[in-house]
């Protein structure tokens, strides 16, 4: 699968989810724009014109369509009628108000999951913590994060609320493009993960024991150093030394 970069096609220098044969044209179209809207080759607020895509890439405006709309879904992209489509934009005023009603979530699908959990979920919550071990041995940012999120994201499922499943994990995802420019800004963030695996494993163990109020307090904790770096990250941030470019 073939990538745009700075407004040309250059070929992909690795392995990725887009080139996966098994996939529909949809998910490969869906998984080549997640990944540069992700790793920032395309930058916030950057327009996603259907017609230069599909001259592109190849493919009919139908499945570049579906795309942008799973994109929108996933809070990565914003459609306006008559207006196209564009990179959502990154409100750094906004995280705090982002990271408040994250906690409340996660908190509250935590607790759930612990009360209303079955074999599936804790086998689920299993598998994507080891997942999420093999991403912090590679020491790739962008696998990293991807892994963490899975890894939530099944909390949230097993909590049986799907409405607020879905926003939880939405918001999660959202935050994704903030937390790689600030792995970019300090790599030594990346050392601090070793012992999540470990939170993530205790978590897990109070969910398996239906204990709620233990569950709840291990997530806050376990969230509360990621949300205090990316507050010090927002308050420090100087948007003109921020990079937008891929591996910047």
């Amino acid at each position: 699968m073939r990538k745009k970069k700075g407004g040309k096609i250059v070929k992909a220098s690795h392995h990725s989810a887009a080139d996966d044969p098994r996939q529909s044209t949809g998910q490969k179209v869906y998984s080549l724009l997640r990944e540069q809207i992700l790793s920032l080759t395309l930058p916030p607020n950057s327009e996603l014109d259907e017609v230069q895509f599909s001259e592109e890439l190849g493919f009919s405006r139908t499945p570049i369509r579906e795309a942008l709309i799973r994109l929108a879904a996933d809070g990565l992209v914003v459609l306006a009628p008559n207006r196209g489509a564009r990179v959502a934009p990154l409100d750094l005023d906004q995280v705090p108000q982002v990271l408040e009603t994250l906690e409340l979530y996660e908190r509250a699908t935590t607790r759930w999951a612990a009360l209303r959990r079955q074999q599936a979920d804790l086998d689920e919550l299993e598998k994507r913590n080891r997942e999420f071990a093999v991403a912090c041995n590679t020491g790739d940012p962008r696998l990293i994060v991807d892994a963490n999120w899975a890894f939530h994201d099944a909390i949230n499922r097993a909590s049986g609320n799907r409405f607020i499943a879905i926003d939880c994990s939405k918001l999660l995802r959202s935050m994704m493009r903030l937390s790689l420019l600030a792995f970019r800004q300090d790599r030594s963030s990346l050392a601090r993960y070793s012992d999540i695996t470990q939170q993530h494993q205790d978590m897990i163990e109070a969910i398996r024991a239906r204990d709620a109020d233990r569950a709840e307090e291990l997530v806050f904790m376990h969230s509360d150093e990621f949300r205090q770096r990316m507050l010090a990250f927002v308050a420090g941030a100087n948007t003109a030394s921020i990079s937008l470019r891929r591996g910047g």
